[in-house]
């Protein structure tokens, strides 16, 4: 176990990071997460589909396309969309 862990550390010092910033062929990070909610009241956690339903036409009136993934959430009343609109 220790030889492993010893050699997993050793192997890890040896990798670059990765590079930074739109210039150097990384795709730009995408806008801020979007959070949503029924017209101004909250959404009920069983009201996901609804909740995709309003943020993809919220993005659609922007000319940008909802961007989900694993780690949108439900959080006080609205759905959060981290990936936001692309």
């Amino acid at each position: 176990m220790a030889a492993a862990l010893s050699l997993t550390l050793a192997l890890g010092a040896c990798v670059q990071p990765a590079p930074q910033g739109a210039g150097q062929g990384v795709a730009a990070p995408s806008s801020a997460p979007l959070r949503v909610t029924n017209n101004g009241q909250p959404f009920g956690m069983h009201e996901g589909a609804a909740a995709r339903r309003v943020a993809e036409a919220t993005c659609t009136a922007e000319g940008r396309r909802l961007r989900p993934g694993i780690y949108d959430r439900f959080e006080a009343g609205a759905w959060v969309y981290v990936g936001g609109c692309a």
